[in-house]
């Protein structure tokens, strides 16, 4: 059976069982079934809605069903008592919501892919947990991102995915199609650059800083500056002139210079140094007219009189 002019996409696991109810209403469906992300599938009638309802759970999400049916407020239908070949029902999951046969229950692991699934671009689909890859996105990138847990994924618009392989790292680009479904490239050139243009941007600000440390102040420029040449910088990035980098220093601090004081100052000052010094007086020891002893022992014994020796020390 098919709706024409509904949208399914309005009806996700956020969405209140109220508005479930008023769902199957506006189609005739008789059944609902829920695929959470991990765990059973959770299949409900008309009827056990409209009995939630009734005991004030319409405004219980979706997505909570398996706890209400874990506290007895409702019990799953059991589709092997059915005769669920000629049965369709509504199938509400995290990567959107879809109208199909009942018998799908039975096995609702197996993603519902959209027609244009295996057009030869690459896409991706996040389904019960996992991330599953059509065949030209296998042929670009390997079976690597089919190991994700689905659950991990950023749950934006666009993010970036790093995969690791035999050939080093890749950087993958999702970005949403429709809920759960991605169109996927490689990315990975763009992010090293990237990568390399924040390295030498670190780079540029670490010798900024390093200037005005030492004192010194440096100016942006698009036309090169006058003056001396080794006052400023072109910068240039891949081979582009990007500007001019202009840097002053302060003048370095000359050594202090000894000053030599005038002439008559100099000469003063040695004057009063001498003045404070006296010279070495030499005693020489009494001597007695006829002392053979003393006029034998020559100068060299004198000296050592000179220096504190008495005559009977030097005798002794």
């Amino acid at each position: 059976m098919k709706i024409p002019d509904f949208d399914f996409n309005s009806l996700t696991p956020e969405s209140t069982i109220f508005i479930l109810l008023r769902t199957l209403f506006a189609t005739g469906i008789e059944y609902a079934v829920y695929i959470p992300d991990s765990g059973d599938a959770i299949i409900i009638d008309h009827g056990q809605i409209v009995s939630m309802v009734e005991r004030n759970c319409g405004d219980t999400m979706i997505k909570r069903l398996p706890q209400l049916a874990e506290r007895n407020i409702f019990t799953p239908v059991d589709i092997n008592k059915l005769d669920y070949e000629n049965l369709e029902a509504i199938y509400i999951r995290s990567t959107g919501t879809f109208l199909n046969k009942l018998e799908l229950a039975l096995s609702p692991d197996e993603p519902q892919y959209p027609e244009w699934w295996n057009a030869p671009v690459p896409f991706a689909m996040s389904a019960r947990g996992m991330l599953k890859l059509n065949d030209k996105a296998i042929e670009l990138f390997g079976t690597g991102l089919e190991q994700m847990n689905a659950a991990d994924l950023p749950g934006r618009d666009e993010f970036i995915v790093k995969l690791e392989g035999s050939n080093g790292e890749r950087f993958i680009a999702f970005n949403i199609l429709r809920p759960g479904i991605f169109a996927i490239n490689d990315c990975t050139e763009d992010v090293t650059d990237a990568q390399d243009l924040t390295w030498w941007a670190a780079v540029g600000q670490a010798w900024v800083k390093e200037i005005e440390s030492a004192g010194g102040k440096w100016q942006r420029l698009s036309q090169p500056p006058e003056g001396n040449k080794k006052n400023w910088r072109a910068c240039e990035w891949r081979g582009e002139l990007q500007g001019y980098l202009k840097i002053e220093m302060p003048p370095r601090k000359k050594s202090a210079q000894k000053i030599s004081p005038p002439p008559e100052v100099k000469a003063q000052t040695q004057e009063q140094e001498q003045k404070k010094i006296p010279e070495p007086e030499i005693l020489k020891p009494e001597t007695k007219e006829g002392d053979g002893v003393i006029d034998s022992i020559g100068a060299q014994a004198m000296g050592l009189l000179a220096a504190g020796q008495t005559r009977g020390d030097f005798l002794m």
